[in-house]
């Protein structure tokens, strides 16, 4: 299993217990819920940056080795 996979397990799993946690506490006041709802913030928050991360790293890699830069001259 690799990274991606592993954390999208992880995920489904607090929003699962977020869930089951909302149905047994009537609501998200609950201190217990409140804190579910953070870790899986944080989860989302890691999956986010790493997709950025491999987006970043992707668009480096593809992006072309020299520019040209032309002047041009607009009429007046």
């Amino acid at each position: 299993m690799n990274i991606d996979e592993s954390l999208n397990k992880q995920i489904e799993s607090a929003r699962q217990r977020l869930h089951d946690l909302y149905e047994e506490q009537c609501g998200f006041g609950h201190a217990c819920v409140l804190e579910q709802s953070m870790i899986l913030d944080e989860l989302i928050n890691q999956y986010n940056r790493m997709y950025q991360t491999k987006k970043l790293h992707h668009y480096v890699q593809s992006a072309p080795q020299s520019f040209v830069c032309k002047t041009i001259t607009l009429p007046t």
